[in-house]
């Protein structure tokens, strides 16, 4: 794997996106930038490579992320606050996420797995690998607020 190809996370992100309606603006964070997070969905990455794809939000942008999503798919939930199908939808989205980058992995010859997600609800939670080779941090921002989606990786040899 090299650098550039990280690059694939983010086009699988915004293909998933775009799926479920959603239009996002990518923007790289500032050096030094906060991202208070509420909300984080990991998933792991095993094989020719091996990592983490994380998302991460505040739980006001997760709550309407998933209300427009649930709104653009013509489905309804009857829970009001961020429960468990909320939490269980982020980790789908993610899910959809992962898979899709591992296929176009796989289109580089780059073979890989992925985890089952795991869904993490808190205040202020931190948690970026430290252990990666390559990294790619982006801020996905719509109509629901911001995202941040965090890539670490490095090579299984």
């Amino acid at each position: 794997m090299e650098e550039k190809d990280l690059e694939l996370f983010i086009d699988a992100t915004a293909a998933v996106f775009n799926e479920i309606g959603f239009e996002v603006s990518v923007t790289k964070p500032a050096v030094n930038s906060d991202f208070t997070a509420d909300v984080v969905a990991n998933i792991g990455i095993t094989g020719d490579i091996k990592g983490f794809l994380i998302l991460k939000s505040n739980l006001a942008s997760a709550h309407a992320f998933i209300t427009k999503m649930l709104s653009n798919l013509n489905m309804e939930t009857e829970e009001v606050d961020f429960g468990q199908f909320h939490k269980e939808a982020m980790g789908e989205v993610l899910n959809q996420i992962s898979g899709r980058s591992t296929m176009l992995l796989e289109e580089r010859d780059i073979h890989c797995n992925i985890t089952p997600p795991t869904l993490i609800i808190g205040n202020k939670i931190d948690s970026n690998p430290a252990d990666s080779e390559y990294t790619f941090n982006r801020y996905l921002s719509g109509d629901f607020g911001t995202f941040n989606f965090y890539v670490g990786v490095k090579n299984n040899s």
